[in-house]
């Protein structure tokens, strides 16, 4: 009884919250009707994602566009597709490797040689990778802060000239998480060392931190002057599987989309594709409402692919109703659906050697509770029409995460097969896109409370995926590239062999 008070409590106060925010504080959503006809801006990165997005909607105003990319090829792409769309002829490609402080300059000199006017520069360009640059900086730092810093100063003149002017910084709510090593920064001109993958996400929300010490000191010297500046976090375009595809695509795995969406992840393909030139992307139907599907899916996969490393369990909702088989949606989906699928892999990933299951749990397992006597019943974590019945049903099913990780973990020891769950931090997503829009009032405060860019919530997914050295944590739990410590609920052995004998019925897998 209490737990339930504390969970209506906690409910009440996150859709309160929410409330506030959609009404009095406001998402802030962009609704300018402005025209920008006869203004110029560049946006850097603008051949994909944000700034592919963001220059085409300035082109729509009558803005002329300058796409400023590394890749001709990819810019020159976007730029035809943005004419094709607005039917403008005012969007040029320029060439700009951020990464070379030669071409910061070469950049900058055509464009004041080309343009007359600059009213819109927009420092989108951003990356989480290893490496130098051609000068010698740390990849991260001298492309997500140095290159943007050496183009704004440069073009400052131009930007006084065609006042009022502005510069936007893309940064990342990741910043909060950033610290400036001036003695690093100094000695090997790197935001911090290492190569790992959590260093690699150090090193970002660095860079991040670079973008809004930038906006603030930029600010200042710009009192005075026609010339404004802004930092801002966008959110998250797509979600933390694409962005996990994308990254493993980029090393060189051959990559399978299982989706039950065929039109978007077609498109998640097509993008995928033209940022990496990787032909090993593949779709494959799966639908986790369907225990059917689920085994269709996994013959199909059996038949086709000869080998699996890695079985990331990503997919995920929060809605109402009921799956195929007349399971809750959320049990049926969050957690039993995977759990099937998992089984039914475990061979192949046991003769490819190594392999490893990451599944996807969230902090809130911590709230989660299963009652197996309800669930027996019921086929479902929990029911109602209010918030806070939908929300807990939501944790219960993350908990159903971590103990299956949990049990998945002792019934592999021995064999070279580990597993891990994920809490990838609060990340904006589409999550709750198969709700009701009061239900999405009381569940989006969770995102809003602290989202991140999907790139950076995929990053403790890639860690489980692709770092050495963590096998003997098969089992745990990850937060920010972390261990982290569970409470006892999400590593209580007995409800975990219970929920794995329960699920085992329930798919199908064991009679009574």
């Amino acid at each position: 009884m209490m737990h339930e008070l504390l969970l209506a409590i906690g409910a009440a106060l996150l859709g309160l919250y929410f409330l506030l925010r959609v009404t009095l504080i406001r998402e802030p959503k962009c609704k300018s009707d402005a025209k920008l006809h006869g203004k110029t801006a560049i946006v850097t990165g603008a051949n994909t994602g944000i700034g592919k997005t963001t220059a085409l909607d300035l082109v729509r105003r009558g803005a002329r566009v300058i796409l400023a990319c590394r890749d001709r090829k990819r810019g020159e792409d976007a730029m035809l597709e943005i004419v094709k769309e607005t039917g403008s002829s005012q969007v040029i490609f320029m060439q700009l490797d951020l990464a070379s402080l030669k071409s910061v300059r070469s950049f900058a000199n055509e464009f004041l040689q080309t343009e007359s006017r600059l009213d819109l520069l927009i420092n989108n360009a951003g990356l989480v990778i290893k490496g130098k640059t051609e000068d010698g900086f740390g990849m991260i730092f001298g492309v997500n802060h140095l290159g943007h810093f050496l183009l704004t100063v440069l073009l400052l003149d131009r930007l006084k000239a065609s006042g009022p002017s502005r510069v936007v910084n893309v940064a990342s709510m990741a910043y909060k998480m950033g610290t400036v090593d001036f003695g690093c920064l100094t000695t090997h001109r790197e935001l911090a060392q290492g190569t790992n993958d959590i260093e690699l996400l150090k090193r970002y929300s660095h860079s991040k931190l670079c973008n809004v010490l930038f906006t603030h000191e930029l600010a200042k010297r710009l009192q005075g002057t026609d010339v404004t500046c802004y930092s801002l976090h966008p959110g998250g375009n797509t979600g933390i599987g694409k962005a996990t595809a994308l990254h493993l695509a980029r090393r060189g795995a051959r990559v399978i989309l299982a989706c039950r969406n065929r039109s978007k992840a077609e498109d998640a393909i097509a993008d995928i594709q033209q940022q990496t030139g990787s032909t090993e992307v593949v779709y494959m139907q799966l639908d986790l409402s369907s225990l059917q599907n689920v085994r269709s899916f996994t013959e199909n996969f059996l038949q086709s692919e000869s080998r699996l490393d890695l079985l990331i369990n990503n997919a995920g909702l929060v809605a109402d109703g009921r799956t195929e088989d007349g399971f809750g949606i959320e049990f049926g989906v969050n957690h039993l659906g995977h759990f099937l699928l998992t089984c039914l892999l475990l061979d192949r990933l046991q003769e490819g050697g190594g392999g490893r299951v990451v599944t996807l749990t969230s902090m809130a397992h911590q709230w989660g509770h299963i009652d197996f006597e309800a669930l027996a019943v019921k086929k479902d974590l929990g029911t109602g029409r209010y918030s806070w019945q939908f929300f807990a049903a939501y944790c219960n099913s993350k908990l159903c995460n971590s103990l299956f990780t949990h049990q998945l973990a002792k019934r592999l020891k021995g064999s070279n097969v580990t597993c891990y769950s994920v809490h990838p931090g609060v990340v904006r997503t589409e999550l709750s896109r198969n709700v009701s829009l009061w239900q999405k009032v009381f569940i989006e405060p969770i995102a809003a409370l602290l989202f991140l860019d999907p790139e950076t919530g995929a990053q403790t997914t890639l860690h489980c995926c692709l770092q050495e050295g963590i096998e003997p944590l098969s089992g745990s739990y990850f937060t920010c590239c972390q261990r982290q410590d569970v409470p006892a609920r999400a590593r209580d052995d007995i409800a975990a062999r219970k929920l794995w004998d329960v699920s085992e019925k329930l798919c199908g897998l064991k009679t009574e």
